[in-house]
């Protein structure tokens, strides 16, 4: 094992001095960055990797959904894996994402010339935001012949995802076949696969540390919540529940109920993995624009419609669902009570990973204890595309090895243009992985 930090600040630069140009939206990388799945953006950042692989004697190979695979050349059963994704929200940083790559490719090709146990791969990924097509993970999901058929049709920017993918030289075919570009003997002999990845969160910096070990993934389920009420004259209709069924009502109790509620869970489990949130309250640009009934509402008028959004993240769906049943008979009870019937229009309902591969964790521990990297264990909030390679099965039905690396962003902001790591930061997480791929993983 190596017993330094090898990775300096300086590696990190040299790479982010190019990249912070592509896809920036002004003259400064604080202006923001649009690189959208399957963008021109998006494919020069894959374009640069190839050519920076080529230069130190790597291997690249790109999958036929447009993924990219980096290599060492070197002949070896077992590989040790990275990866990550580089496009971006609309607006977003030039953190999210590509930070893992960078932490990768620098710490691959430092261990390129040293005897290893296990060839190396850095998986750079398409598309992991939804915000372009409304799919998350589209290249990973692709590759591993997970994405349906259907989601071709889906449109940014005045075209289909089918067209973007045949634009950016990638074959959509694959997509329709449901045929996976990663075969499963190419999954039977991953020793490991580890993301490394800013936060999205707060936690590491207000605790000033240098690295989240990463415990579990929290997947999402998602839900349109409408109310339905009756419309009444503001000033004619006495006020109560015997005369008025009133939405706008009726909604603002259900979130102190659904808050009431996960108080109560928490107050009997602290640490309880779970997350709720309502993003949208008549809000949602897209779903205002083909539903009229929401502008039937007026100033003197008591309310006769509502919706919400309702959003749980857990990385136990037993956990997630359980609550989820008991949130929606809280919605229920409290609109009856209103006399407001309710409807609910699942959105998403994805699986997260409860927990991520604890050998892997205990080994990241042992080596932050030698780097003197202070460092604490954390569940992912945001979905990543290591959570798909968690779940898939082996031939022999064993796991795939999987871990996460978190390290610090500003103020815990990202999809942002004040989205921000440093380059110390990223070269403390890449020396992190670095000595973590040489290692000998056989008794995973």
């Amino acid at each position: 094992m190596i017993t330094s930090s090898i990775i300096s600040p300086q590696d990190i630069q040299a790479h982010y001095n190019i990249l912070n140009r592509i896809g920036c939206l002004g003259d400064q990388p604080d202006k923001g960055f649009t690189r959208a799945a399957y963008s021109d953006e998006e494919t020069a950042v894959l374009a640069y990797f190839a050519t920076q692989a080529e230069l130190i004697g790597l291997h690249t190979d790109w999958d036929a959904v447009g993924n990219l695979c980096i290599e060492t050349k070197d002949k070896h059963e077992h590989w040790v894996e990275c990866g990550s994704h580089v496009d971006t929200v609309p607006a977003g940083g030039n953190f999210d994402g590509l930070a893992g790559i960078v932490a990768g490719f620098v710490a691959i090709a430092a261990l390129n010339q040293l005897p290893r146990a296990y060839g190396l791969r850095l998986r750079i990924w398409r598309g992991e935001e939804s915000a372009s097509f409304g799919i998350t993970s589209i290249g990973a999901s692709a590759a591993l012949g997970l994405l349906p058929a259907d989601s071709l049709n889906n449109r940014h920017a005045g075209r289909s995802l089918a067209e973007a993918i045949r634009e950016q030289g990638a074959d959509p075919k694959f997509i329709e076949q449901r045929q996976s570009t990663i075969s499963q003997c190419e999954l039977d002999h991953i020793a490991a696969h580890i993301e490394l990845h800013i936060e999205q969160g707060i936690v590491l910096e207000k605790e000033t540390l240098d690295i989240g070990i990463v415990s579990g993934i929290r997947a999402s389920s998602r839900s349109w919540i409408s109310l339905q009420g009756e419309f009444d004259h503001s000033g004619a209709t006495p006020m109560g529940k015997t005369y008025r069924r009133d939405t706008n009502l009726a909604l603002a109790h259900i979130l102190v109920a659904l808050d009431d509620l996960f108080s109560s869970y928490q107050k009997e489990n602290p640490s309880i993995d779970l997350v709720q949130t309502i993003g949208h309250i008549n809000s949602n640009k897209e779903k205002n624009e083909h539903d009229d009934e929401l502008y039937n509402n007026a100033i003197s008028k008591v309310s006769g419609y509502a919706y919400f959004s309702y959003e749980l993240r857990s990385c136990d769906d037993i956990l997630r669902n359980s609550y989820k049943k008991e949130a929606m008979q809280t919605v229920q009870n409290i609109a009856a009570s209103f006399g407001v019937t309710v409807e609910v229009e699942s959105v998403s309902n994805s699986s997260g990973v409860k927990a991520l591969n604890q050998p892997l964790q205990q080994r990241m521990r042992s080596i932050c204890e030698t780097l003197h990297y202070k460092h604490r264990t954390l569940a992912s909030g945001a979905w990543h595309d290591a959570a798909l390679i968690a779940q898939q099965k082996r031939s022999d039905q064993s796991n795939i090895p999987v871990a996460m690396i978190f390290i610090p962003c500003l103020k815990g902001k990202s999809h942002s243009p004040e989205e921000f790591s440093s380059y110390e930061q990223i070269a403390k997480g890449a020396s992190l992985l670095a000595n973590l791929m040489q290692q000998d993983l056989n008794d995973l």
